[in-house]
């Protein structure tokens, strides 16, 4: 009833890269040999140096308290006090803004404005925020 899928019939990664990088791998390799030969003090150096930072960055940056993080309480929304007309308005807004919205673009894939096309832009820009500002 079931049937198992082998999946592994391409070659691995380490084939892969060798097949790409076959002879610069070899070539990098000698290299690191040489540069390691030639200056053993100075990457036994470096090495020391590098754990030496980790040691002190895992027992001292690492180990700071964990900030104490503050929720912003927000409160809950007011119930509409019986009457629509709040979301009436609201609706009304949206849609203005909407159809602002969709003239600016518009006007913004135009190639080039006229003088009274920048004054439009303007002033839809000032009527978005006033239908947007949360002022009554």
């Amino acid at each position: 009833m079931f049937r198992k899928i082998h999946s592994k019939n391409s070659p691995g990664l380490g084939a892969a890269l060798m097949d790409a990088f076959g002879s610069r791998a070899y070539a990098f390799g000698v290299r690191f040999c040489s540069v390691c030969q030639q200056h053993p003090k100075k990457i036994y150096s470096l090495m020391v140096l590098l754990m030496a930072g980790s040691l002190v960055l895992c027992f001292s940056i690492m180990r700071l308290d964990d900030p104490v993080y503050t929720k912003n309480i927000t409160k809950p929304i007011k119930a509409a006090s019986g009457t629509t007309a709040n979301i009436g308005i609201t609706i009304d807004k949206l849609q203005q803004v909407m159809a602002l919205q969709a003239e600016l673009q518009a006007l913004s894939k135009k190639q080039s404005l006229t003088r009274q096309d920048s004054i439009r832009f303007a002033e839809m820009l000032k009527e978005i925020r006033v239908l947007t500002s949360t002022k009554k």
